[in-house]
């Protein structure tokens, strides 16, 4: 949605070597590469980080403060922050799409259920990693992300509150903190994973099992 604002040239997750291929500069250091970017957008240019420890900090093999230091350098002024509270949905969210190799679906379109399992000890978040650890470093991350950019001019958005009834409300928050007219932009995908856990997870009585008792367990339901 913000990519089809006029004044917006919005480039998503740049730090993907597929997204970084498909725009052609692949082999640029990355403080180049967002340079390039920068001169050639809009008025206002935005991209995309996965800022955990097993994400981008891993490809770039930088910490946090380190992308911090590279967004500086190239003149970024403005930070938003998505967060989802249910962390297993999100695990879940992201088994769905690898088992259907489509992270989207567009507006209307009728999609086939998915049946996924969770391996509570193996999960492909970065490197493969316990269920319960990846939850804690979701957890961890977001703690940190919050106060590093506690002193520079950030908006925080939850999926919850914000993306999943309307994501209207998350575009028009964006463009007013950003400084530009919310333009009469409609979404074009829709949710994925939407029905209940129990009928996308083959293992949910193992994961149910493991959670129960845990701070997580309300994301069972």
């Amino acid at each position: 949605m913000l990519d089809r604002h006029p004044e917006i040239s919005w480039d998503g997750e740049v730090f993907e070597p597929k997204v970084r291929a498909k725009i052609g500069l692949e082999d640029l250091a990355p403080e180049a590469f967002l340079r390039e970017r920068v001169a050639a957008g809009a008025r206002v240019y935005g991209f995309e980080i996965k800022y955990l420890p097993s994400h981008h900090q891993r490809i770039l093999g930088l910490d946090l403060d380190d992308l911090l230091e590279l967004t500086d350098r190239v003149g970024v002024s403005h930070y938003i922050t998505l967060h989802r509270h249910n962390l297993l949905r999100r695990v879940v969210s992201g088994a769905i799409g690898r088992e259907r190799k489509r992270w989207h679906r567009a507006s209307g379109e009728q999609v086939p259920e998915t049946l996924v399992r969770i391996d509570p000890r193996s999960v492909p978040f970065g490197p493969r990693q316990p269920l319960l650890d990846v939850f804690e470093e979701m957890k961890a991350g977001e703690a940190e992300v919050k106060t590093v950019l506690a002193d520079r001019s950030s908006l925080h958005l939850t999926y919850e509150e914000d993306v999943s009834v309307d994501p209207a409300k998350a575009y028009v928050a964006a463009c007013e903190f950003i400084g530009v007219r919310p333009e009469d932009v409609r979404p074009r995908l829709d949710r994925t994973g939407s029905e209940s856990l129990e009928s996308m997870i083959s293992n949910y009585q193992e994961i149910f099992d493991l959670l129960s008792g845990t701070e997580y367990a309300w994301m069972l339901e």
